[in-house]
């Protein structure tokens, strides 16, 4: 067991986290939307132009680098930041940020919590996309 934990560490060092965390055996995550919320409440036109592009779709996310590719992307204009990678006691959780220097009229932020730590093969997750929320599901494959 000893000999396996040096090389992870060696691969880690070598190949960065992408490499290790394929090696511990950690797979990426499917995803379907379920539900969605918006801060000023859920209801007029850009709540139902969201609800009835996203619900039911999905979307994937990298667990090495955080990015996410489907209905729901972070990383059009910035570099997600995988701030806790999950694992039996803590959920998985991504940041990432695009300010008005990259032309946006404000800084747009995201923020994906997948309660990896929960048992069942489906995981709960929470995506916060400024002051929206979506919901829903997501297991490993």
């Amino acid at each position: 067991m000893k000999l396996f934990s040096i090389g992870v560490c060696t691969l880690a060092w070598i190949f960065g986290l992408p490499a290790a965390m394929a090696v511990l055996g950690r797979s990426d995550y499917l995803c379907t939307i379920e539900r969605f919320s918006q801060a000023q409440g859920d209801f007029g036109p850009i709540y139902k132009i969201v609800t009835d592009g996203t619900l039911g779709k999905q979307f994937t996310i990298n667990r090495a680098t955080g990015i996410t590719v489907g209905a729901l992307q972070n990383s059009t204009d910035s570099i997600p930041t995988v701030i806790d990678p999950g694992d039996s006691e803590n959920s998985f959780k991504v940041m990432s940020s695009v300010g008005v220097d990259r032309g946006m009229p404000g800084t747009t932020l995201t923020a994906l919590n997948v309660l990896e730590h929960l048992p069942g093969k489906k995981k709960p997750f929470v995506y916060l996309i400024n002051d929206g929320v979506f919901f829903g599901t997501c297991e490993s494959f």
